[in-house]
């Protein structure tokens, strides 16, 4: 004894749609999907370029003042930079 409809999904969801329009809106679809995609890659390389610039930068600082140091003064005790006279 069965009662009420049966559930039943549809075969062809837009029946009076041609194939240009179904092919326009699974694009349209397919587009939405891919923009938030190549938004989240483009954050990703900028944020590896800064990454790589401020790691370079602190590497290129950082011997930058080595050589200075080394060049400028000698490094007496506790480590305090002692100038040449």
């Amino acid at each position: 004894m069965r009662s009420g409809r049966r559930f039943s999904l549809p075969i062809d969801p837009w029946p009076q749609a041609s194939l240009a329009e179904r092919t326009a809106v699974g694009m349209v679809l397919t587009f939405l999907l891919l923009l938030p995609a190549c938004a989240a890659g483009a954050a990703l390389f900028v944020i590896a370029v800064v990454a790589t610039y401020i790691s370079w930068s602190y590497d290129l600082g950082a011997s930058l003042r080595g050589f200075i140091i080394r060049h400028a003064g000698v490094v007496g005790r506790h480590g305090r930079v002692v100038r040449k006279v």
